[in-house]
């Protein structure tokens, strides 16, 4: 899913801010210096809920192997061949200006002579100025780029760390697009109505929608297992329907002697994850908030689910079915331990089940929610994108314009438009054609890296460039088996200052929870440093959420 996976944004920051609904960038006062006219749009959060742009799916171009829809990602085991491709823009896109943006990269930084870009301008009557920003030093860039005098035309937001004070920051530098885009105003922009509606929920922020969304799936993390290896176990493959199920499924697959265990979570130096989502989704642990039927927000740290899902992690890694270095178990290690055997179920996101550099013969699969008392089983709605692309106050034949510049560059998987911005010109960037085309050495410099997919693209599809049928359809099952399933946030598109700042307070809580599973502490602490929390930010917050929800739906 292209996070990324330096050090630049810490797990526990990610942790704590799906806790909250809410994502820190932890750049601490680095927008401290925020302008006057920052400070002036504290004022100008919306009261109103604007309606989500209507969801118009595309129905032209190839048929998939396996249908999607709004939710399910759509099968292609092939890439259609060029007599399939479709064009998906008609009329006029850009007006020949120049466009600035600012994107974040994970790539090298492609040439200065960039003729990808150039290629996809001709193609759109547009020109690039884009500025790339490295992941590791996106949070210190972005505030100084917000400090400054002198704002690129489109902003990416990232929807996993969101800045400090970004509804303020939105509200008075970015344009509100709610009356281009809201409900069936899309229409004017096919390929921007193609995009799922729960991607942008992430855009709409404070009632009001600010960007177009780079689209994701919207299931949250996922228990990738080895079935092969389970089954040769057990007899079949893992479809636990209670705790008891689940229990005896890592009881039946751990051998110690034989170095293999049921499962491991990944710990570092400033987090120990214990799947926290998978287990607290099985005990029925709210998403991060709740909101009850008088109107009241409710922590999942509140709950007794809560309290029962690190009982039930504790009774797992005290029978010796975690792998014992789960505590200090880095990210890239436990997906090795996944590959050779060694463990057979891990949390990973929904891409882990595509990842081509897998052994050949190895098979994983996902482990589809179930419920600890046998019913309907759970999954973390996320947010369903990766970022936002913001437009800079401008009028409004500008901003239509941008609008229609992302347009293109949000075609869909199948047309014309969307080959060429992942290949851009035939003989230069790449060579072949349909599946067979193959980025040339300058397309490897150029293509990914100019990040224009960063700015917009069209839905994700379940399709690779290395064939790997059986991966492509086992995580196709999964998400037709979880669809009717996910846990939304009610917190989601809410505002509270005092989440974005409350992370040692997250870290005080969830140290207690490790030491309870490890030994080190008894049940009665786990509820004080609850309590804890709740005294010292956990009230703050719910009333911040619950003023921002009452704003909204009056």
């Amino acid at each position: 899913m292209n996070m990324p996976t330096n050090g630049s944004i810490s797990r526990r920051k990610l942790l704590g801010g799906a806790a909250f609904g809410l994502l820190a960038l932890g750049t601490g006062g680095a927008l401290s210096a925020c302008s006057s006219s920052d400070a002036a749009g504290m004022n100008k959060l919306s009261d109103t809920l604007t309606p989500l742009p209507t969801y118009i799916p595309v129905t032209k171009g190839p048929k998939p192997d396996l249908a999607g829809n709004g939710v399910v990602q759509p099968v292609y085991y092939n890439s259609p061949a060029q007599s399939e491709l479709y064009r998906s823009v008609t009329g006029t896109v850009g007006d020949g200006s120049t466009t600035s943006g600012f994107v974040v990269t994970y790539d090298a930084p492609p040439p200065a002579n960039n003729t990808y870009l150039q290629y996809i301008g001709k193609q759109a009557d547009a020109k690039f100025d884009l500025t790339f920003v490295p992941g590791d030093s996106f949070a210190e860039k972005f505030a100084t780029m917000i400090a400054g005098n002198s704002l690129p035309q489109m902003v990416e937001f990232l929807t996993f760390a969101m800045p400090p004070r970004y509804p303020q920051i939105l509200a008075s530098r970015f344009q509100d697009l709610s009356e281009y885009l809201s409900g069936d105003k899309i229409k004017e922009y096919p390929n921007l109505a193609n995009i799922p509606s729960l991607s942008w929920v992430s855009a709409r922020i404070n009632g009001k929608i600010y960007g177009v969304p780079e689209h994701r799936p919207p299931f949250g993390s996922i228990l990738v297992c080895r079935p092969d290896i389970i089954k040769k176990l057990t007899g079949q493959e893992p479809a636990p329907k209670n705790e008891a199920d689940f229990t005896e499924l890592c009881k039946s697959i751990t051998d110690a002697k034989a170095n293999r265990y049921a499962i491991t979570g990944q710990g570092g130096a400033d987090l120990v994850d214990w799947a926290y989502d998978i287990m607290g989704a099985i005990f029925g642990v709210p998403n991060g908030w709740k909101r009850t039927a008088d109107g009241k927000f409710v922590s999942k740290y509140e709950t007794e689910e809560w309290v029962r899902t690190v009982s039930y992690i504790k009774k797992l890694y005290s029978a010796g079915y975690y792998h014992p270095d789960t505590p200090s178990m880095q990210s890239a290690q436990a997906k090795t331990y996944i590959a050779n055997g060694t463990v057979l179920l891990h949390m990973d996101g929904i891409s882990a089940l595509l990842d081509t550099t897998l052994p050949d013969g190895v098979v994983t699969g996902g482990v589809v929610p179930f419920g600890a008392d046998g019913g309907k089983g759970g999954n973390y709605q996320g947010s369903s994108s990766f970022s936002f692309t913001a437009l800079k106050k401008a009028s409004p034949a500008t901003i239509k314009e941008q609008l229609r510049l992302l347009n293109y560059l949000a075609a869909p998987f199948g047309s014309q438009e969307q080959f060429d911005l992942t290949h851009g010109k035939e003989g230069v960037h790449y060579t072949g054609s349909g599946a067979n085309a193959a980025l040339t050495k300058a397309g490897e410099t150029m293509v990914n890296a100019s990040s224009l997919y960063r700015l917009a693209a069209g839905p994700q599809v379940l399709n690779l460039a290395v064939r790997k049928d059986e991966q492509l359809r086992r995580s196709h099952e999964w998400q037709v088996g979880t669809q009717h399933m996910l846990v939304q946030n009610p917190a989601t598109g809410l505002y509270s200052a005092t989440a974005s700042q409350s992370g040692s307070a997250e870290s005080a809580v969830l140290d207690t929870m490790n030491d309870y599973i490890l030994g080190r502490a008894n049940l009665s602490k786990v509820r004080g440093a609850i309590r804890t929390w709740t005294s010292d930010v956990g009230n703050t917050i719910r009333g911040e959420y619950e003023s921002a929800y009452a704003k909204q739906h009056p």
